[in-house]
């Protein structure tokens, strides 16, 4: 099972920070579920494209470093890549896992609001299929839940993705905002994914904030 997330997205990932969390929802007398969830934002939308951190995960992940690259390839594909690190204390990431979404229409050609069924990649070996739904979005915090059994709530956790000019007080808000409408997220609860000192491909060398996302985006695209 991929563990970021849009990752596990995951990918990821629309509404909801400061004041103003899922605009035009009434607050339910009961939190939903990830499963029961009825739609999730169009995944079809550019201003999902960059760089995200995963900032927080309920139940806390398992590993640290979470980062996702995203592009929109012509409205018709999501291409994610996510980085981590291969165990929670390592800030090391030399855990790379990719998905291609391909994604999908109504008839009347409205983008779906269904969700999707992500598979990610990890050493070119498909891992176990993860169902993300995209709850809300602000462009600079994404929150999203994902599930690999729609019956069994024990599968599924709720995620914040952020750009990288996020505050701690912010993700809290955030995390409470949802908590209100997704049973996924706990009010003045969440697990913290480390960010700070991560690195790759040298243990001196911090990692840069560069996607360099269209070489992925074109490799995907024509082994797909």
């Amino acid at each position: 099972m991929c563990k970021s997330v849009m990752i596990c997205m995951a990918v990821v990932a629309a509404v909801l920070v400061s004041s103003s969390v899922v605009q035009g929802q009434t607050v339910p007398a009961s939190p939903a579920s990830c499963s029961s969830i009825a739609s999730s934002l169009s995944f079809n939308d550019s201003a999902l494209a960059g760089q995200w951190f995963e900032v927080a995960r309920n139940p806390a992940a398992d590993v640290s470093c979470i980062q996702v690259n995203v592009d929109l390839w012509e409205n018709k594909n999501v291409l994610v890549n996510v980085s981590h690190s291969s165990s929670q204390p390592s800030l090391y990431m030399d855990v790379s896992e990719k998905a291609n979404i391909t994604l999908v229409a109504s008839a009347e050609g409205v983008p779906s609001t269904a969700g999707y069924n992500v598979t990610f990649q990890k050493n070119g070996v498909n891992e176990a299929g993860v169902y993300i739904k995209l709850l809300s979005f602000n462009y600079t915090y994404l929150v999203g839940c994902g599930y690999t059994d729609a019956s069994n709530v024990s599968t599924s956790y709720g995620f914040i993705l952020a750009r990288s000019n996020y505050t701690a007080a912010d993700i809290a808000t955030a995390n409470n905002n949802a908590s209100l409408y997704y049973s996924n997220f706990q009010n003045g609860t969440y697990g913290n994914v480390t960010q700070v000192g991560c690195y790759a491909s040298s243990a001196s060398q911090t990692l840069p904030m560069i996607a360099g996302f269209v070489a992925l985006a074109m490799a995907l695209i024509f082994k797909a």
